[in-house]
């Protein structure tokens, strides 16, 4: 990670200095613009392990389900982050950004007991930071096509496993991530410019990849395969997938 964040700085030096060599050629103002942005995205993903859990607790209890519940495989939520600099050379237009996402999924089973009906559910949530390169060129006056956004990411994964009881008090168990690899995105889009260059909004669609390995609970004990196993789960989540989101951006000139 340290020499993926040495090889960044160097790449915003030298975007810095072409952007100072060139600052006639701009068409965003003499060194460009600087901004934050939000947006909303939805993540496929493979949870081979997760999803193995999931199937063996409704076939444990097919004879009391009232809903099953359903495969874990796309996580939402939204992002926030920097532009540290977006500006046009020739033609080319590049962006220099950081950011963090909050991601969430729940997945619920009803199932009826002797007592009445209770509730368990999965719940898997990442928080994410990273930074990426954008490179795009303008179609029109107010259009402009992403030709390619890649970031890199890294960050955290819980699981929460909750079982609702109407007798009984909530119980709450947390899994952290031993290992959360690092990962990466690829994408492509538009950018709409809504009022001059200073507020646009954006779409695209990509490929993120990333995975989860082992996970612990807040006593130490380890994730299975199963809930009767004893053998560890080693990936609850194996790959990522395709990926889709909008985004607003605010942005002034340097």
């Amino acid at each position: 990670m340290l020499r993926l964040s040495g090889n960044l700085f160097i790449l915003f030096v030298v975007l810095g200095v072409s952007a100072g060599a060139q600052s006639t050629k701009f068409g965003f103002g003499c060194l460009g613009l600087v901004g934050g942005f939000a947006g909303y995205e939805v993540k496929n993903y493979s949870a081979t392990g997760l999803n193995q859990y999931i199937a063996a607790f409704n076939e444990l209890r097919k004879d009391s389900l009232l809903s099953a519940m359903g495969e874990m495989g796309q996580i939402k939520g939204y992002r926030l982050g920097m532009n540290l600099i977006r500006n046009r050379i020739s033609g080319l237009e590049y962006t220099v950004k950081v950011f963090y996402e909050t991601l969430s999924e729940l997945k619920e089973a009803q199932i009826k007991g002797s007592s009445g009906l209770y509730k368990n559910s999965f719940e898997l949530k990442q928080n994410v930071f990273g930074a990426g390169l954008e490179l795009g060129t303008p179609l029109t006056k107010i259009i402009s096509w992403k030709i390619l956004e890649l970031e890199f990411s890294y960050g955290s994964a819980q699981l929460f496993r909750k079982t609702e009881d109407i007798n009984d008090p909530v119980s709450r168990v947390k899994y952290t991530a031993d290992n959360y690899r690092a990962g990466f995105n690829f994408a492509s889009g538009f950018i709409l410019f809504i009022i001059d260059n200073n507020i646009s909004l954006e779409g695209k669609m990509g490929y993120s990849e990333f995975s989860v390995g082992p996970m612990t609970d807040e006593e130490g004990n380890k994730l299975t395969t199963t809930e009767n196993s004893g053998i560890v789960m080693d990936a609850p989540i194996t790959k990522g997938g395709l990926f889709y989101g909008v985004q607003f951006n605010l942005s002034i000139p340097l």
